[in-house]
This record gives structure tokens, sequence and C-alpha cells, in this order.
């Protein structure tokens, strides 16, 4: 699939997300369940054949996946399980007012063909909380390593 299809398809589930999600924003840090959300979301969209969509993933065939020789877990993955030449998007995703930004580095590995997973895409995206909830404060697309 084109970069361009999948970020159309990506951004339409997100704010379908937001704006149905809000009440449970308003709540406050919801990373997790959101996170969640947004995975089910986005499975109606893509899992067709050997793609598949996978919140809070760690797996590298059999291994745990490493990055830089740190263990990492994306918050979403939309890939073909146990092989890494059908790694479409790798989600990084935080549910706060002030971001720490501190998963970006694992988008630009993981984006990298070489010393990372190859993945087509990153995205990292930040969803407000409280009186922010329903805004979406950040979306950063990455591809080979470097911001969109």
């Amino acid at each position: 699939m084109d970069d361009t299809t999948l970020i159309k398809k990506i951004e339409h589930a997100i704010s379908e997300s937001a704006h149905e999600q809000i009440s449970h924003l308003k709540r406050g840090r919801v990373e997790r369940t959101f996170t969640t959300d947004l995975a089910n979301k986005l499975k109606l969209i893509f899992e067709t054949g050997n793609i598949t969509v996978d919140p809070f993933y760690n797996k590298h065939g059999d291994a745990s996946k490493r990055l830089n020789g740190d263990l990492i877990e994306i918050d979403i993955a939309i890939h073909e399980r146990s092989i890494d030449n059908n790694n479409l998007v790798a989600i990084e995703l935080e549910t706060n007012n002030n971001p720490k930004r501190d998963d970006l580095w694992k988008l630009e590995g993981l984006t990298q063909e070489l010393g990372g997973y190859g993945y087509q895409l990153g995205l990292f995206i930040v969803f407000g909380v409280s009186e922010k909830a329903g805004e979406i404060i950040t979306l950063e697309w990455y591809k080979n390593g470097e911001p969109l």
C-alpha cells in the first residue's frame, strides 16, 4: 500500500477515535485504553490476508524486539507477524497535554531499513486529555528515520 493511502486511512481512524472517545479522554491520561480502541478501529481497515494490527507489540520472530540494544514495545504495529518485509506502520501514542516525546527515537530507528525493522512509516501522535480532550496535539509522520 502506498504512503498516501496509509496516511489517509490512519488519519481518518484517528479523527474518528478522538471524537468517539472524547468523554474517556476527559477523565485524564488513558493511553493504554485509548491505544487499544484505536488499534481495534485500525483492525477493521487493515486486517486482510497476512496483515494484522497489534497493540503493545514487542516480538520479532520468537525473540523480543530490540533497537539500539534496548528492549522495545510498539504501541501499535500494522504489519505481517514474523517477517520484516511487510512492516507497514509503527505508531507511538501519548494521551497527555504536555507530551514527553521520549519515544521518537523508536520511530526513527523502526523506519530505517538498516539497523531497524524497515517499517514503511512511523507515526507519533498525541491526544489531549481533560480540558483538551479530543484535540490532536501532535501528529508527526516518519519515513526512513526522518520526519516527513
